[in-house]
């Protein structure tokens, strides 16, 4: 805000708003406009004890306005005529002390008034001035209109909330009406000012989870969003200029003498405990101060007058439904400050409330919130089967929630089993919410008494406590597991199948399988149960077998017939294995591009996709299509380390982000994604090689393509794994072809392994089609990619049908559809170019002139030469020079550089 001071406007401006609107900042911008125009100009600023001391403000002024006398050094602060004095009276002495040093004996507005004249064109700055003391504040009023003449101009910021005093509100008033004074409301931040501010503090733009939670933190005001971004910053990972909240139940740590939180520091001891006590049940709908006082041990009529005091402050809003703490900040500040006996005591209030219909809330896990809160304050087990159901209910679709309750469900269970089983529920969520160190610790505890486990709780556990070690990069501890060695001191050896599970996390399959096999023949039902999600995960990848663990029909991609738990297994527990096991085949079956195996694991389990993790629920997504969320969902899950929660999809969900934005312009940001997983040592790295050697073939260099095709197939054999393999040798085909070297492509074809999902059966059929350039198999081969569901497969096996064999050319159409519904732009650009060599109409010229202007842009932020450009859009280097010229004509824009800095920074929109 720049609010100009015309000497001949008003002779007073205020700039009024809440706590954290930026009144400051306002009024900084005004003091450098005013000194930037010639004006002098003198800086006040008053704090909260300010406003007890009779004339503070005017001894203050006096001070600063009179020449210092000998002893003292006054100096003028940067743009600034007027001094501030240092020295002994550098807090501006005491209001009486300061008129008796300045020799005042008239009443101080004669004294202030004869003061400021000596200053004409003077601008006085006051932030804060609700802190001013009534006298000051009555005097410098009543001196208004003669000051005026001087002209003397005066600005000062006033926050909104506490009610002024009467007499200084009755001069403003009057002098508002005679055109001397006005009122400048600060508004709040739009939600596209806020965004701008935030991509600034974050050097990245926030998610929608993150926008969401710091727009509700902040409401427009920059003091609370700066903060929350500040208490945040430990809780924010970037990946591809995205910022992600990685637990989003945290609250913003705010350190305690931060300004926003300094008006409830400044509260008396009892009315601090009834806004503490209003921070939890502001919620609720009832006689909410009855409920503080019962909580409070108060008498009401002294809760209301505390709650006046509050709301008088600022910190309290009154309303037709009840009170409410004004700011996220505050209430964050003051349920942060409870003590965990007032926590209980105020969770068995509102608990009680509403079982006896005294108080209602609207917001959804209220209750068991504070039951789990309240914990043995209330009759123990109504409240753990209340948190119980709610937990269950809760599991998987909304994990924050599901372990506060499975950890009340722990905490009030008398009973080891299920307190076992609580315990690795919220260990399972904690998983979900990136609280890896908190999986470990708890299984940690839990196995402590391994011996004394059941077989099945101490399996769990143990499988907890390796997922958890990874998640956290503890990969001593992984190679220890996998060694068949304790994973940390004390702990226990761990069994067949947990070491199995550490040697595929380090990419050593041959090995797992054998150690399955020789753990078979002394293997319990527990053991042979626990064994199950191994061995379906071993299968998949490796297409082989352990021999002897389960006497069941296994495919590639999953179980038919599943193990069956113990007799006498716990019901939640078995569910949770079925349901688990389900979610692996899902998992294994979207990775090797069987959306329909996939969907089928779900359907057998009577699951839907609500209930997958962000990385299961991501393969979904970019499997069907819906590739915006797919991206999304990608980038969060990278940047909550949840793709090293679940290892055989952490290759693939890098290659689902790299290829959503390559094919969407960007293949520079692909190329960092493909490169972090390698880096980051991703199990099953040659999953990666469809979308690096596609990235190198679409930039004009073919025989890199095929290099890294080659390296992954080698990669491959050496891990002795046949996932993903069938797309490497359609991917071999396809590069043979097209350098013309027909015996190679015909040998990678037939190399192609036998097709055991309608993903392979298209793949191979592909490949045969590509290296015979048979027309004939192309009805086949397209009945064959319909068949699989996934809108992406579709449109580049029709560009393949077309390519390779010259028929169906009408469907071009349709793929250039199916493309720019996945806003596949330079994809699309390369379907246009087929679609002029076979005569086929681009629809809507003016849409796809601006594409292609996006795609170009794009391509060049992303440093692309003109060879390289030339041959991502199939064109030749002089019709780029062309495009980029009459680009820069059109944008105004004098280089490559200059274009690239605008893409990159936002200036320039390219969706």
């Amino acid at each position: 805000m720049t609010t100009p001071i015309d000497p001949a406007g008003y002779a007073l401006t205020l700039l009024t708003g809440p706590q954290g609107i930026g009144r400051s900042r306002a009024l900084r911008a005004v003091r450098d406009a005013t000194a930037a125009a010639g004006r002098r100009v003198l800086e006040l600023r008053l704090s909260p004890e300010d406003r007890h001391e009779p004339w503070y403000l005017a001894g203050r002024l006096l001070t600063a306005l009179t020449p210092a006398p000998a002893g003292q050094v006054a100096r003028a602060r940067p743009g600034s005529a007027a001094p501030a004095v240092t020295g002994p009276a550098a807090r501006a002495g005491t209001g009486a002390a300061a008129r008796a040093r300045t020799g005042v004996v008239e009443p101080p507005a004669a004294a202030l008034t004869r003061a400021l004249r000596a200053h004409p064109g003077l601008t006085v700055l006051v932030d804060d001035a609700q802190w001013a003391d009534p006298e000051s504040a009555t005097a410098l009023l009543g001196a208004l209109p003669d000051v005026a003449r001087t002209p003397v101009r005066w600005v000062a910021t006033l926050r909104t909330g506490p009610p002024p005093a009467p007499g200084p509100a009755a001069t403003f008033a009057r002098l508002r009406a005679a055109g001397l004074a006005q009122a400048v409301p600060l508004r709040p931040l739009s939600p596209a000012e806020s965004d701008a501010l935030l991509l600034r503090l974050l050097g990245a733009a926030p998610d929608d989870t993150l926008r969401t939670v710091l727009r509700r933190f902040g409401r427009g005001r920059p003091a609370a969003l700066i903060a929350a971004v500040e208490g945040y910053r430990d809780l924010v990972r970037v990946v591809d200029r995205r910022a992600y909240l990685t637990d989003p139940t945290a609250a913003p740590r705010l350190p305690d003498g931060h300004a926003l939180l300094r008006p409830v520091h400044d509260l008396p001891a009892e009315t601090r405990a009834v806004a503490r006590a209003l921070a939890v049940l502001d919620v609720l709908e009832g006689d909410v101060p009855a409920l503080i006082g019962a909580a409070c041990d108060l008498p009401v009529p002294r809760v209301h007058a505390h709650l006046a005091a509050l709301r008088d402050e600022g910190l309290a809003r009154e309303h037709r439904r009840g009170w409410r703490i004004a700011t996220a900040p505050l209430a964050v500040a003051l349920t942060g400050a409870l003590g965990p006996f007032e926590r209980r005591r105020l969770a068995r209030v509102a608990v009680e409330a509403i079982r006896r219909g005294e108080a209602v809330s609207g917001r959804p896990g209220f209750l068991p919130d504070q039951v789990a809160a309240a914990g043995t304050l209330l009759d123990p087990e109504p409240a753990r089967l209340l948190l119980r159901a709610h937990a269950v209910a809760a599991t998987g679709r909304a994990p924050e929630a599901a372990a506060r309750w499975w950890a009340g469900v722990a905490r009030l269970s008398d009973d080891p089993g299920d307190r076992a089983e609580a315990e690795q529920a919220r260990a399972v969520a904690d998983l979900l919410l990136g609280r890896y160190d908190a999986t470990r610790a708890a299984m940690r505890r839990q196995l402590a008494d391994h011996a004394v486990l059941p077989p099945m709780v101490r399996q769990q556990a143990e499988q907890l406590a390796l997922i958890g070690a990874r998640a956290a990069r503890d990969t001593d501890e992984v190679r220890r597991t996998a060694r068949g060695e304790p994973g940390w001191p004390g702990g226990p050896r761990p069994t067949p199948v947990t070491r199995a599970g550490a040697l595929t996390m380090l990419d050593r399959w041959t090995e797992a399988t054998r150690v399955l096999t020789a753990a078979a023949p002394s293997a319990t039902a527990a053991e042979n149960v626990a064994a199950e999600n191994a061995v379906v995960q071993i299968a998949a990848v490796t297409g082989v077998l352990p021999t002897g663990v389960l006497r069941t029909g296994i495919r590639h991609t999953g179980v038919r017939e599943p193990a069956r738990p113990e007799p006498d297994a716990p019901p939640a527990w078995t569910r949770r294995h079925r349901a688990g096991t389900a979610m692996n085949r899902f998992r294994l079956a979207a990775i090797a591009g069987d959306l329909t195996g996939a969907e089928r694991a779900l359907a057998d389990a009577d699951l839907t996709a609500d209930v997958l993790s962000p990385p299961d629920r991501t393969l979904h997504r970019w499997r069907a299509g819906r590739w915006d969320e797919a991206l999304d969902g990608a980038r969060f899950s990278i940047a909550t380390d949840l793709t090293l929660v679940f290892h055989p999809s952490q290759s693939t969900l890098h290659r689902v982000a790299a290829e959503v934005l390559l094919a969407r312009g960007w293949p520079a940001r692909a190329r960092v994604l493909l490169d972090n997983a390698r880096a980051d040592a991703a199990p099953l790295p040659h999953l990666l090689a469809p979308a690096t050697a596609e990235l190198e073939w679409i930039v004009g260099d073919p025989a890199a393509a095929a290099r890294t095709i080659d390296a992954a197939l080698a990669e491959a054999a050496e891990l002795g794994v046949v996932i993903g393999v069938d797309e490497l040798r359609l991917a071999a085909t396809e590069l043979a072809a097209a350098r013309g070297d027909a015996s190679a492509a015909t040998a990678a074809a037939l190399a192609v392994p036998a097709p055991d999902s309608a993903a392979g059966e298209l793949r191979a059929a592909t490949a045969a089609m590509i290296a015979h350039r048979d027309a004939a198999r192309a009805d086949a081969v397209l009945t064959l990619a319909r068949r699989t569901g996934q809108p992406y497969e579709l449109a580049r096996t029709i560009e393949r049908v077309v390519r390779w064999t010259g028929r169906r050319p009408e469907l071009l159409a349709e793929a250039y559809d199916l493309l720019g519904a996945l806003g596949a732009i330079l994809h699309r650009s390369r379907i246009r170019q087929a679609m002029r060599d076979h005569g086929v109409t681009v629809p809507g010229r003016a849409e796809t002139l601006a594409e292609s202007e996006r795609l170009l842009a794009a391509l060049v932020a992303e440093g692309l030469s003109n060879r390289e450009l030339a041959a991502a859009t199939q064109s030749s280097a002089k019709s780029v020079e062309g495009r980029l010229s009459r680009l820069f004509t059109r944008t105004g824009y004098r280089s490559r550089a200059e274009l690239a800095a605008a893409v990159l920074n936002g200036d320039h929109r390219i969706g």
